[in-house]
């Protein structure tokens, strides 16, 4: 009987003891806001990993208003983003990236003099090729100049780095005109094409 009579009175002295709960207990763990990475000057696809290795949401609209569809995000370049490096945002927050194809920067070119070879160096492949012909050049071929022997199947995807007419030159309009070519992204050696 003692024990039961010890039992309760130290249930008892127990109750209604409990600490009011101190500052550690009340104080609710704050969030840090996420800061937006900076992406500009990424090709697309290194852009997309970055932003989304942070949970956010990526849309990319072409740069130039032409609406093109993206299908190798490695062969575009990030131009600008909005929200900005470095802004306040929360994972799942939609960033928008302009974009371009590295080839984009020389597509606004006066039209070409009949007869004389344009510049066409640093032109996508298929803009080169439409320039040459605006000249009135017609027999053109093309080769992979890293020497690797691949076919340019996606012209648009394959930058010029070298032309065998040179550009201001006025050869017979039959003359065969050769342009080499990389892949974009790829190294362009000495021709100050953007990689």
């Amino acid at each position: 009987m003692k024990i039961v009579i010890a039992l309760l009175v130290l249930v008892l002295a127990g109750c209604g003891n409990t600490p009011p709960p101190g500052p550690a207990a009340q104080s609710t763990p704050t969030v840090a806001e996420e800061k937006v990475p900076k992406v500009v000057e990424l090709r697309l696809a290194e852009a997309r990993e970055v932003l989304k290795a942070r949970g956010y949401r990526v849309v990319e609209e072409d740069e130039t208003g032409q609406r093109r569809p993206v299908l190798e995000p490695r062969n575009w370049v990030v131009t600008s983003q909005l929200p900005e490096a470095g802004a306040d945002a929360p994972g799942g927050t939609e960033v928008v990236l302009e974009v371009r194809k590295p080839t984009d920067a020389s597509t606004s070119l006066p039209p070409p003099a009949k007869g004389t070879v344009p510049d066409v160096v640093c032109l996508d492949l298929q803009k080169a090729q439409d320039t040459l012909q605006a000249a009135g050049f017609f027999v053109l071929s093309s080769e992979d100049a890293t020497g690797q022997g691949r076919r340019q199947v996606a012209d648009r995807n394959w930058v010029v780095v070298s032309q065998s007419a040179a550009a201001g030159s006025t050869p017979e309009a039959t003359v065969k005109i050769t342009l080499g070519a990389v892949k974009v992204g790829e190294p362009t050696g000495g021709s100050g094409c953007p990689s």
